[in-house]
């Protein structure tokens, strides 16, 4: 029994002693392996950061050209002012009293001499009623004495005192008559009734206007323009008046008249321009804006203004060569009033410019033409 025990002891010793050495080799292969793919993975990185990024490929610019061509050009100088009646009255009643008729109202057309309303005259109905007959009598005894002083009938004084008379009652007449007449409102002009302050029942005032009218079959513009434009202009000049409200579309102005001198208290010039119009459009009140060229040239050469660029503090314009290859072009320029820019030197007609996109090219590098 003894025996058989320590043959079966001896067994489970070697057994144990057979697998310590197998787990030891297990390990040591696990570190093996993670330290080559630690290192395979440190190399990578360093192959990788010394071999830098992968270059990118270039992509082509896409530029939008025109001509450079002659052109006139000029700069203008904006004014404004309000758009008036060529003349315009405002009625004022000579006399006073109740309103017995009103004939014209706001819009309507009328002409000069036409009845606008009516003020109550019976009172100087009356009066020159009265003052008619005075005048009879009073030629009656003119025409009688002065028959008398003629064969001597009578004294000078007499004959004289009869003239001084009838002298005053004619003039009482005429002041009768005009105050009659004053009640009858009547227009003095050709044009429209622009207000009314009128209504039947109403009293008529000389303290306040009653309407307005406005001949507004011509238009014009007062307005002002200072000291380094008044040489500029001269009398019977076109210039384009521009309506804000009626869109950009530009209507054709003529000066009617210049000030040689400053508005009282003003250092501006009074300016008169008339208006064209035959469609009805611009009326009078409207605001205005008048473009008067300071300064122009015809025939000259001209690019549009985007196509000059600042580069180095020079101006410059891109042309393009055979094959579209960019060029910079140092550049002498003229007038410029926005849209086009005169070129006075470093391009000629018809030379082929870049107007969009000529900040990003490169000198000698192709671009692409946008047909657009």
């Amino acid at each position: 029994m003894n025996n058989m025990k320590e043959v079966t002891e001896n067994n489970q010793v070697e057994k144990i002693t057979e697998t310590k050495p197998k787990k030891k080799k297990t390990n040591k292969i696990i570190t093996i392996v993670v330290a080559a793919l630690v290192i395979g993975l440190v190399i990578f990185r360093i192959a990788s950061s010394m071999a830098g990024p992968e270059p990118e490929q270039e992509s082509i610019v896409t530029v939008k050209t025109a001509l450079a061509e002659k052109m006139s050009i000029n700069t203008t100088s904006p004014i404004t002012g309000r758009v008036e009646p060529i003349d315009e009255v405002s009625i004022i009643p000579l006399a006073s009293g109740k309103i017995t008729a009103v004939y014209a109202d706001i819009g309507d057309k009328v002409s000069k001499g036409a009845t606008l309303f009516q003020i109550d005259g019976t009172q100087l109905s009356t009066t020159y009623n009265q003052a008619k007959e005075g005048l009879n009598v009073a030629k009656s005894s003119y025409d009688r004495l002065s028959a008398l002083y003629k064969e001597g009938a009578v004294a000078y004084q007499d004959y004289e005192k009869a003239q001084s008379a009838y002298l005053n009652a004619q003039q009482t007449l005429t002041a009768a008559s005009d105050a009659l007449g004053n009640c009858t409102v009547t227009s003095p002009i050709n044009g429209y009734i622009t207000s009314k302050q009128v209504e039947v029942g109403g009293i008529a005032s000389p303290a306040a206007p009653a309407m307005t009218v406005a001949d507004v079959s011509k238009l014009q513009i007062n307005t002002n323009v200072a000291e380094y434009i008044v040489n500029d202009l001269k009398v019977g000049d076109t210039v384009d008046v521009y309506i804000a409200s009626l869109g950009k579309q530009a209507y054709k102005g003529v000066i009617d008249a210049i000030s040689p001198a400053p508005a009282s208290g003003n250092l501006t010039y009074p300016v008169k321009i008339s208006i064209s119009d035959n469609t009805g459009a611009i009326k009078a009140g409207m605001f205005a804006e008048i473009r008067i060229i300071s300064e122009e040239k015809n025939n000259t050469l001209c690019v549009p203004s985007d196509s000059v660029i600042m580069k180095e503090g020079t101006a410059v314009v891109v042309t393009l060569g055979k094959g579209n290859t960019p060029k910079y072009n140092k550049v002498k320029t003229g007038i410029d009033n926005g849209d086009y820019v005169e070129i006075l030197s470093g391009l000629k007609e018809g030379d082929t410019i870049v107007i969009s996109g000529q900040q990003y090219v490169t000198e000698g590098t192709p671009v692409h033409v946008s047909k657009k």
